[in-house]
């Protein structure tokens, strides 16, 4: 049996896991982040293929690790954002100098990026033409403890960019190229679809 179908099966048998402490005792780690409904036919062939790319770009896996990561991130985005299950996966794989933060830093990217791609795919389905660019709040940097130039300047971009509009199909123009919000490593902006006659 897989590590990725060891994770899953009391989910498919419908088992309820047991919690080791109540809900108001239980500390906050990647196993008690909250997730959202979500429909999984929104996971569109382009998703998938964008997410099977980011992943074989991750100097951490290689082709042998590649399916167990797949099929664990398949299942987080497409059961709303489920980070703990990837988070899991990526531990369960046990590679060397693979830390918790790092992998948690892998699956929260993976689903974030993935998201940002729902999220543009729906729009542009749905008719929307134009997008707000929005801004977090938050530092859109890999490493906001100790940022590196691309991070400084990729995050006063971001920061610049909020309220712009853009072209859904295109992008929003920032450091030379086009970029959408969420898609960018670190980045945490999303983005608000400019409905016609609400703006």
């Amino acid at each position: 049996m897989s590590i990725f179908s060891k994770l899953t099966s009391s989910i498919r048998l419908g088992r309820k896991p047991k919690p080791a402490a109540s809900p108001a005792r239980a500390p906050a780690t990647a196993h008690t982040i909250p997730t959202v409904k979500f429909d999984p036919a929104l996971v569109t062939e382009s998703v998938q293929a964008n997410l099977k790319s980011k992943i074989r770009k991750i100097k951490e896996f290689n082709e042998s690790h590649f399916a167990v990561v797949y099929d664990a991130a398949l299942h987080s985005i497409s059961t709303g954002r489920d980070q703990a299950t990837l988070f899991n996966a990526i531990l369960g794989l046990h590679l060397p100098g693979m830390t918790k933060k790092r992998a948690s830093e892998i699956s929260l990217d993976l689903i974030n990026k993935a998201t940002a791609l729902t999220s543009r795919d729906r729009q542009v389905g749905l008719g929307i033409k134009y997008a707000i660019w929005v801004y977090s709040g938050a530092p859109c940097q890999l490493n906001p403890r100790t940022p590196s130039d691309k991070d400084i300047q990729q995050d006063a971009a971001h920061k610049a960019a909020n309220g712009k509009r853009y072209k859904v199909d295109k992008g929003l123009l920032l450091n030379g190229r086009l970029a959408f919000p969420g898609e960018e490593e670190g980045c945490k902006c999303i983005s608000q679809p400019v409905i016609p006659g609400f703006d």
